[in-house]
């Protein structure tokens, strides 16, 4: 069969788009839904009285807060994904020798000069472990191509122009970076979208492979294509050929979906490692559709190299397995602060996953952080209103279903509490119980915080917590902090300046968390 490229790079490009836009939707039905769940009021089983008492702590073993721990794992954890970037980068490269360029070329140092070269995701891997900005992710991806122009320059054996090297290099990211800006860039569809993709992709190639189909007929076709388009016309009839493929994949696409989020219920796959195989897949797909049409099904080896990434999460589960008992961090914060909360996310609280579990009670400002397969086609099932609690029974047993388990890459999961306005505070209760730390955000915190003050006053009377960590910033009433937090046993409570979150502060703040002399 003659290759198309294409149709393969439409039906691609257009899966990117369809998951962009679907995502776009999804995530603000989802911020509305859950906006309107926990204003509702009364809850939805107001015969049950919602208790005021606290829940009392949980009886288990005493976690160890390690910073040194920390930072083994964190490296540890980078090394990996940088080693297994080297080794899918050298196997493409070995196999595009022997199937692409030809294995007359094959030799070690053009097969690691190459693979090096191929490994450029690696900097796009750096960005997600760290949760960098996408222009730093970007800025690290330039920086690394400069390298490689370098390295392969010098490793030559007959020199390029330079607009070569460049249009060479360009081709292996542009596309790539292209549809992981695309579905990750922004925030309100990034939690979202790498869940989508698959199912966009594979409509999104059904309606490439009916239009194919329909013009590969157009000098004899059907006589029922010949009948539709006298009804409908033309385009009616095309966007009929286009989207009647989507009728017959709406089950089978719908339980891929399902198969998913139950697999990362089971813990067959963490959710940075989900990503990692997502943009790796987009990458060898877009180094193998030039090659495609010259030698044909051959190029598609390309693809081979993606499988170290499932046998590597196999392999290492042993080796990435954190040891002792986990602590639990409790993540408090004003609200409506959205930015400067995901912020301190992104770079405080993904560090602390290395560590231990982390539960919130669920809003909207860190849904583009903590949203997870099951998260979304629970929403999509109509059934996200099952996850709020309505009572002080249900609180309990929400808390009982939480994921504490570590991830197959070691790193822990963030639960959280979703709370109708009447129940929160009997949440919070139950939260503290659980926790051995805390963090809260008091960035912007004013006396008119009700809300906050409670939690303040929860934290100085809990007998067990040891540490409780509040950030702070110019705009931040220490002094009400300070009265709400009367009777707080002397040494629970560090104070950190965190008007910005530079790599100093964060370190700092991460090592307040994990028990480091203040």
């Amino acid at each position: 069969m003659e290759m198309n490229t294409g149709a393969i790079l439409t039906a691609m490009v257009l899966g990117v788009l369809l998951t962009g836009a679907a995502s776009w939707v999804v995530s603000g039905l989802y911020r509305r839904r859950m906006l309107a769940l926990m204003r509702r009021s009364p809850p939805p089983d107001p015969a049950q009285a919602v208790a005021a008492r606290p829940v009392p702590a949980a009886s288990k073993p005493a976690a160890t807060l390690d910073l040194p721990a920390n930072q083994r794992a964190s490296r540890r954890y980078l090394f990996v994904v940088s080693a297994l970037s080297l080794l899918i980068g050298v196997t493409q490269s070995v196999l595009a020798l022997l199937f692409v360029y030809g294995s007359e070329l094959l030799s070690v140092g053009r097969a690691l000069t190459l693979g090096v070269v191929y490994a450029w995701p690696m900097a796009l891997t750096w960005g997600l472990v760290r949760r960098w900005s996408w222009l730093r992710t970007l800025g690290a991806i330039g920086l690394y191509l400069l390298f490689m122009m370098a390295l392969t320059w010098w490793r030559s054996i007959s020199p390029q122009p330079l607009a070569t090297w460049l249009g060479w290099l360009g081709g292996l990211v542009l596309l790539p970076v292209a549809v992981t800006l695309v579905i990750g860039a922004s925030g309100r569809i990034r939690a979202v979208a790498p869940y989508l993709l698959p199912i966009f992709m594979l409509l999104a190639a059904s309606s490439v492979l009916a239009l194919q189909i329909m013009v590969s007929g157009a000098q004899e076709p059907p006589v029922w294509v010949i009948q539709l388009v006298a009804v409908v016309g033309a385009w009616p009839a095309i966007v009929l050929m286009a989207i009647a493929p989507w009728l017959l994949l709406a089950w089978p696409a719908w339980a891929m979906a399902r198969a998913l989020a139950r697999a990362y219920r089971d813990k067959r796959f963490s959710d940075l490692w989900y990503l990692l195989a997502a943009y790796w897949l987009v990458v060898l797909g877009a180094s193998a559709l030039p090659p495609l049409q010259s030698v044909g099904w051959i190029a598609l080896t390309q693809l081979i190299p993606w499988l170290w990434i499932p046998l590597a999460a196999w392999a290492l589960r042993g080796w990435l397995a954190p040891l002792g008992v986990p602590p639990t961090l409790l993540v408090l914060r004003v609200f409506q602060q959205d930015a400067g909360v995901q912020t301190l996310f992104d770079r405080v609280v993904e560090r602390w996953r290395l560590s231990g579990n982390t539960v919130l009670i669920a809003g909207t400002d860190l849904l583009s952080r903590t949203i997870d397969p099951d998260d979304v086609f629970t929403f999509l099932n109509g059934r996200l209103a099952d996850r709020f609690v309505a009572n002080e029974a249900q609180v309990a047993e929400r808390l009982r279903d939480f994921d504490l388990a570590p991830d197959p890459d070691g790193r822990y999961r963030v639960n959280e509490c979703y709370c109708f306005d009447s129940t929160w505070q009997q949440a919070l209760a139950a939260l503290v119980a659980q926790a051995d730390v805390v963090l809260m955000d008091l960035r912007g915190f004013q006396a008119r915080n009700q809300g906050c003050r409670h939690e303040l006053g929860v934290l100085a009377t809990a007998p067990h917590l040891q540490r409780v960590v509040l950030l702070f910033d110019g705009s931040t009433d220490r002094n009400t902090a300070l009265a709400d937090l009367t009777g707080a046993p002397e040494g629970r409570v560090v104070w950190v300046e965190a008007g910005r979150l530079e790599h100093k502060r964060v370190a700092q703040i991460v090592g307040a968390l994990l028990g480091a002399p203040g």
